[in-house]
Formats: C-alpha cells, structure tokens, sequence
C-alpha cells in the first residue's frame, strides 16, 4: 500500500509539468503577439518595425519598448530636475535653500545665455527692483554721480543733479571722496562706493571729501622709474591728497534723477538732454521745451548721446512732441505682420522748432527710434556717431518670486522701414567726439557748461545756427 502511493506520487509531478511547460509556451507566444500588436497599433500599420528575429535577438527583442516611438521620448528639462535631485542627495555638502536660489537662477542664466541674444536676460530680484526704480526715475541716495580719476585712482564726483541732497549739502562736481562714514575709499571699487552711499531714506552719510585747489602734485618721473614705475600710466595706488578735506554730512532721500537737463545757450539757442526713456521722459522733455520757449529760444540741440533707449511706449509719446503725423516705428512680431505704431496727435507740441539731434555710438534702442523717427519724416539733421544699431524689443515678464525675464519679442523699423539692428542709424553730419576719457572727465569736473568744450555740441550749435538764418 506504501509503494502504490508512493508510485502515485511520483507519476503526479510528470503530468503537472507538462501542463505547466505547454501553459509557458502559450503564455510567450501571447506575449510576443501582444508586443507585436502594441507595436503595428490596431490598424496593423507600422508604428515601429521589429528587428528580423534572430536566435541570440531574443533578448533584445523582449526589451523594446512597448509603446509607439515617441509617446515616451525623454523632455530634456527632466534632466534638470534629474541633475538637482542629484545633487541633494548625493553631493558632498548639504544643499541649502541658499544654495536652491543660487543654482536655479544660475540655470536660467544658462538657459538665456545658450540662446546667443544678450538681451534676453534674467533679473534677480534685487535686480528687477533697480530697473523698476530706474523706470520710474526714482532712487534712494544722494543725487550725484561717481567715477575714477585715472590719474589718481580716486573716486571723484563728476555730477551732481540739481535740487538733490547733494547740491543742498554743498558737494561739488571735482570734489575727491576720500572716507565713507570714516572707512577709506582707497580699496573700494566704484560699485562698492556707490552701495555705501546709497541707503534708505532719511539716514545719513558722511563723506570725508578733498576738494582739489591749485596745481595737482605729482611724484617726481625718476624717482618713479627707479621704483619700476611707468610715471605716464595711470595711477594704481591712492594719490596723496593735494587739496583741502572736509566732512560733508548727507541726508539721503528719495531722489529723483532729471531724466532731462536743459538750458538756453545764447543767441535764440536751446539746449536739451535726454537720458533715458522711462515713465518721466515725455512729461520732463515737454516741460522743459515749454521753459525754454518762453526764454524765447527759437531752436532746440536734442543731446541723446549714452541714451540706453528704454520704454517704447514713451518713445512714441516723444516723438509725437515733434512730428504731427505718421508712422512711428514698425513693430515686426515673429509669425506676424508687422505693427505700425504712429504719432499720438494729443502729445504734440512743437512740430515746426528747428531742431538738430546728437547721437554718438552708445545712443541705442529707444533713442535710436526716435532719431530714425525725425530722420526719416526729415524733421531734423542728425549729427555725431553711428549709433549702436539695437533694432530689438524687449517684453518684460515679471515672476512669481519677484525676478523677471526679459524676453526679445520683436524687432523694429524705422518710419521708412529701413532695419538698423547691428547697423545703427547714420548721422546725416558726422562728427568725431575727439576727446579721450581723461580729458572728458577733467571737462566734466570743470564746471564749465558742455557748449563751450564739447566738439560734437559745437557742431550740432553751428548747424542750428544755420537752420535759424
């Protein structure tokens, strides 16, 4: 009885295992025709052909990928994500939330920068707070301008604004800042002076200046050469002070930059500069043509040199004070047809004053439409440099942790419809500027009004002087 049972037992497996061999072969001759109609689709046609089936292909045949091609392709953004991720779990230092800002903005930059256009950029958010200050001609600080003296390697004041705490304190165009709050400025960058002396409104600063007087000490040439010293290049370490010091004491404010500066020059002539185009450009330009129309001046310079460009809206409200009618500039969106911006007949003001425009090459964008603008309406002679030649538009799109991207949407034409990006408009007179920074600076720092120095001025004066006779 033992041994049937026991013979029982071992016949038992032989008939399951043949069983279980024939439902295996079935089993994968289902699934080799399931991969098969998940390639061809339910239609039968060839989403992906199958490699010919070869005995040692087995392997890589049960390893294709079920799904039509395409429908899992890998977003390369993923690998971004893939790359942080990375990072937080397996980089040697941990990972902070500094460290998270840090990398995703460095991220964008990168993404921005493979794009090969250096306008479209990223603004951080103390970045973006300076250019919405800047639109609105609004700083906190003093109301002054700050450079480097080459031959001394001081931080000098090359500007001061009018009406600002500044001139109120009595600082002065020349004047040397020799201490900030008592720290030396003989190690500062420029950068770093200007943030030491901006700050928020109502505080203080006190700046320990040199305001130079008579004939500027120098260190005799041969004792220079003997200390491997090169006595005509500029200098780099801190110049004794030649002049007398004093401590000025500045209360900071509000401060609002003259976008434009203006003044008559004599004989009928007025004088006009233009900075920027931000939300006071039209507002400040038109108040100061006003002012000077009623000094009697019958003929305008409208100075646009180093003019970055900026708002395109204002751009046209500026240049409606001089044109009555007609094309603008042309805006040429991608996959559009071009958009004509034209005069706003309410901004115009002074369509028949004579008028002479100066340009040089770092006059760009915006001020480059409104010189194109006058130009080609032949409202007035555009005399200087070639300009820069940004024919570009940038949107700015603000983001939700308060940096912004700004984003080249377009391009422009001039009225004409003539395409200045990376060519510039040309001057109808050129003019060299003729001098060199250093003999611009010590100019600038003179005191003396730019129309008694200043080449390309003197042009433009001569050339309105022959429209008025």
């Amino acid at each position: 009885m033992a041994e049937s049972e026991q013979r029982a037992q071992k016949s038992f497996p032989r008939t399951h295992a043949f069983v279980i061999a024939a439902a295996a072969c079935f089993g994968f001759m289902m699934f080799v025709m399931g991969t098969e109609y998940g390639r061809r689709g339910p239609s039968g046609g060839p989403a992906h052909r199958l490699p010919a089936y070869r005995g040692d292909s087995l392997f890589s045949a049960l390893t294709q990928p079920l799904g039509r091609v395409g429908s899992l392709d890998p977003d390369p953004l993923e690998s971004f994500m893939e790359v942080y991720e990375q990072l937080k779990s397996k980089y040697l230092e941990e990972i902070t939330e500094a460290d998270k800002k840090k990398l995703s903005y460095g991220a964008v930059r990168g993404m921005l920068r493979e794009l090969g256009d250096p306008y479209t950029r990223f603004m951080a958010p103390d970045d973006f707070s300076g250019f919405r200050e800047e639109n609105t001609g609004h700083f906190k600080g003093i109301g002054a301008v700050l450079g480097v003296d080459q031959r001394t390697n001081k931080i000098q004041v090359i500007q001061v604004f009018r009406d600002n705490p500044a001139e109120r304190a009595g600082l002065r165009a020349g004047d040397y800042i020799l201490a900030i709050n008592n720290e030396k400025t003989d190690d500062l960058s420029l950068d770093v002076a200007v943030d030491r002396i901006r700050g928020p409104a109502d505080s203080k600063v006190k700046l320990t200046i040199e305001r130079p007087s008579g004939k500027e000490k120098t260190l005799d040439p041969e004792l220079e050469r003997r200390l491997g010293h090169d006595p005509n290049a500029p200098r780099t370490d801190p110049a004794p002070v030649t002049g007398k010091t004093q401590e000025i004491e500045i209360t900071r404010a509000d401060v609002s930059i003259p976008i434009v500066e203006s003044d008559p020059i004599g004989d009928g002539l007025g004088y006009v500069s233009l900075r920027m185009f931000n939300e006071q450009s039209y507002t400040q330009l038109q108040k100061a043509l006003d002012e000077l129309q009623r000094k009697g001046v019958k003929g305008v310079v409208l100075d646009l040199r180093d003019d970055p460009g900026g708002m395109l809206e204002e751009c046209v409200k500026v240049v409606s004070l001089f044109v009555s009618e007609g094309a603008v500039v042309h805006v040429q969106e991608r996959g559009k047809a071009p958009e004509t911006l034209s005069v706003i007949s309410q901004y115009t003001r002074v369509p028949k004053l004579p008028l002479v425009v100066l340009v040089n090459h770092w006059s760009a964008s915006a001020s480059e439409i409104l010189a194109g603008a006058l130009q080609d309406h032949k409202r007035a002679k555009i005399v200087g440099d070639t300009t820069y030649g940004k024919g570009l538009v940038q949107t700015v799109v603000p983001l939700s942790d308060n940096s912004a991207v700004a984003i080249t949407t377009a391009k422009y034409l001039t009225p004409d419809k003539r395409d200045i990006n990376k060519k510039g408009i040309e001057p109808d007179i050129k003019v060299d500027f003729g001098l060199n920074e250093e003999q611009t600076r010590t100019a600038m720092a003179s005191g003396k009004p730019a129309w008694e120095w200043d080449p390309q001025l003197m042009r433009a004066i001569d050339v309105l002087k022959a429209q008025l006779h």
